[in-house]
């Protein structure tokens, strides 16, 4: 199993643990609601790539999210994963499409990404992590854009925030991302200098191999031919995989909530108009419609709709 899944692994001869994911059926249902630019479809398979990872080390139920501002021509991007495996994820452009389409094709495919300058401008990004039944808090770190590649930024965002040296590598190629995770864990405290000096070693010796994967290869091969190929010389151990899906969280009660928060005029000058009110999911396209019982139905009280 290849296609949306998420595998662990750790390295036997030193405290180092991967991760990999590969997402293409996820992809497919994120893109076909939407008509993106390619620049778009490769910064959302990113942020949806690096979303999987980062929720897949958090062990309590919570939500996972990445979420990017700019002035650029990608106004907003979000990638989100829910319980560990549930994905969605949007991005909002501005009129200038082409641009996009210019910074993409200036990467070339597969072999690098358009700089995340061109496509956010003077933006910013954040990341957040919702814990389940906790009245909502969410903790919130800042993703530094100082480098043009979004791989290289979450590398110092996961160094920052957990302490550990930390490689990340993607590749897109189209229809499926793929994305490697590298991480060195801390040393039990009364460790040797010799086990010290021997982690050291196999830590600078796992980045330099690591660093000899292409991005076609990173894109095609799965996960146990990968490692043959980067740590043939290695022991590692790899973990049963877990399984991801895009998964909206839109719904009918959202979608009334969305309209009994307009004002009541207005919906009802429409529906006069229209004669039906809609409602339509940006993320998924899902698509809620409201005839004139339905819509006057929202503004009854609770009680009184039950009879």
């Amino acid at each position: 199993m290849d296609q949306d899944v998420i595998h662990r692994f750790s390295f036997a001869n030193a405290p180092i643990r991967g991760q990999w994911v590969r997402l293409s059926g996820t992809l497919e249902e994120a893109f076909q609601r939407q008509r993106y630019p390619v620049a778009a479809r490769l910064l959302l398979a990113e942020m949806l790539a690096a979303v999987s990872l980062m929720a897949d080390n958090v062990k309590l139920p919570a939500t996972v999210a990445l979420q990017s501002r700019g002035s650029g021509p990608v106004s907003t991007a979000l990638a989100e994963c829910r319980d560990r495996h549930l994905l969605r994820g949007l991005v909002r452009w501005r009129d200038d499409a082409d641009s996009l389409e210019e910074s993409a094709s200036e990467a070339g495919h597969l072999r690098s990404e358009p700089a995340l300058s061109n496509l956010l401008g003077d933006g910013q990004m954040a990341s957040t992590l919702t814990p389940v039944g906790r009245d909502g808090i969410a903790y919130q770190g800042v993703v530094s854009l100082a480098d043009d590649s979004l791989a290289r930024n979450l590398e110092d965002y996961f160094v920052n925030s957990e302490q550990l040296p930390t490689r990340l590598f993607m590749a897109f190629d189209g229809d499926q991302v793929t994305g490697l995770l590298l991480q060195r864990l801390p040393i039990a405290d009364l460790a040797t200098e010799l086990t010290l000096d021997i982690s050291d070693e196999v830590w600078d010796e796992v980045e330099l191999l690591a660093e000899t994967v292409r991005p076609e290869e990173l894109a095609s091969l799965p996960l146990n031919a990968l490692l043959r190929r980067l740590f043939h010389q290695h022991t590692i151990t790899v973990h049963p995989g877990r399984s991801l899906e895009f998964a909206c969280t839109c719904s009918v009660e959202r979608a009334e909530r969305m309209l009994k928060a307009l004002p009541k005029a207005e919906i009802l000058e429409l529906l006069e108009t229209r004669g039906s009110v809609d409602v339509t999911c940006e993320i998924c396209g899902a698509r809620y419609e409201y005839d004139q019982v339905d819509t006057h139905l929202i503004y009854e009280p609770a009680d009184r709709r039950l009879h």
